[in-house]
């Protein structure tokens, strides 16, 4: 409970540092004027979390210029996290500027991504927004010692691994998460092809995570013979990754992983179900749930509970975000940077 709590800090305080910072940096006499829009106090609700959602970081104004920018932050902890979160910040700025009055969006990322990389990102589709990375605010403060040493201490402080990794050429054969993943969105929804969708899940988590989590194991059976949990790792106690993260602030050495096929988002049922899998003293407290079509309103709210009274982290992906990190995987991108932006979201949108 206290690691959550901890965890959920360090994320909000972290997301407030960049708001903070950026706000002084466009805010420079030579750069422009700027203001926070965000409340300070976060959301303790879905609705209020919705309405957080739709409001931009900052208001910008550019030097001599009389065109209003939404910015927004897009803080990662991973460098090479980025491909799917950032299509998801572009998609995010559009419908800003669609429901609000800025003639231009800016999408900063908390990466230093090469400016061919940058450049590449923006479509027609997406012509009203720049995208900003760690080199344009280097660039923004090379006249003012003060802020350039803030901004060098916070991305030390925000990034967790020490190297970018840069797109990845595959061959088209050599695809395996791609197939998997066709094979994945092919399979029936519902009682009719259950078993299909459990056994491709327990291939993808084994493609994706089995170097990081070992001894993956099928379908135990808990001690009352009732409840089956689909497969269950242990975490690779040594390096410095998302899941090793995981077992430190979470106070578990395993994870569990249950896939659920239901043709309908899962409901409460199925995370009670869930929640019988997880006890603190078999240092087992996180779960992952692959449900085909996310989750009710209801069963977010009740992992929401489990973690905030329990300490049982309950995440709840899709059959979407299970295809994404197949399909991520096979150009290069780590597959766990999903799961963190899902725990991310979840920790940032929990009410007190």
């Amino acid at each position: 409970m206290g690691k959550m709590k901890e965890l959920q800090i360090e994320t909000n305080n972290l997301a407030r540092d960049w708001e903070s910072l950026l706000e002084n940096i466009l805010n420079q006499k030579e750069i422009g004027e700027a203001t926070l829009l965000k409340p300070d106090d976060g959301p303790t609700s879905q609705e209020e979390w919705e309405s957080y959602r739709s409001i931009p970081d900052l208001r910008f104004r550019p030097k001599d210029s009389k065109f209003r920018a939404a910015v927004e932050i897009k803080m990662f902890r991973w460098q090479s996290d980025w491909r799917h979160r950032v299509a998801d910040a572009i998609s995010h700025m559009q419908q800003i500027l669609a429901t609000h009055d800025f003639e231009r969006g800016i999408v900063i990322l908390t990466l230093d991504l090469p400016d061919n990389t940058l450049a590449q990102l923006v479509s027609p589709a997406s012509s009203g927004i720049e995208i900003w990375g760690i080199s344009k605010l280097r660039e923004l403060v090379e006249e003012n010692d003060e802020l350039s040493d803030d901004l060098e201490e916070l991305i030390a402080e925000t990034i967790l691994d020490d190297s970018i990794r840069g797109p990845i050429r595959i061959e088209p054969e050599a695809r395996q998460g791609s197939l998997l993943a066709t094979r994945l969105r092919k399979s029936a929804p519902g009682s009719a092809g259950w078993r299909e969708f459990e056994l491709l899940s327990e291939e993808a988590i084994r493609l994706l995570f089995g170097r990081e989590l070992l001894n993956l194991t099928a379908q135990q059976r808990t001690d009352d013979g009732l409840n089956r949990m689909d497969l269950v790792g242990r975490i690779k106690s040594e390096g410095s990754s998302f899941w090793s993260m995981v077992a430190s602030d979470f106070s578990t050495r395993y994870i569990v992983f249950d896939a659920k096929n239901s043709q309908e988002p899962i409901t409460q049922t199925e995370i009670q179900i869930t929640e019988k899998y997880l006890f603190a003293k078999g240092l087992r407290t996180v779960a992952v749930v692959i449900a085909r079509n996310g989750a009710d309103q209801n069963a977010s709210k009740l992992a929401e509970t489990q973690l905030r009274e329990n300490g049982k982290f309950i995440m709840v992906i899709t059959l979407s975000d299970l295809c994404a990190m197949l399909e991520g995987a096979d150009l290069g991108d780590p597959p766990e940077n999903l799961l963190f932006q899902r725990m991310d979201e979840m920790l940032m949108r929990m009410g007190r």
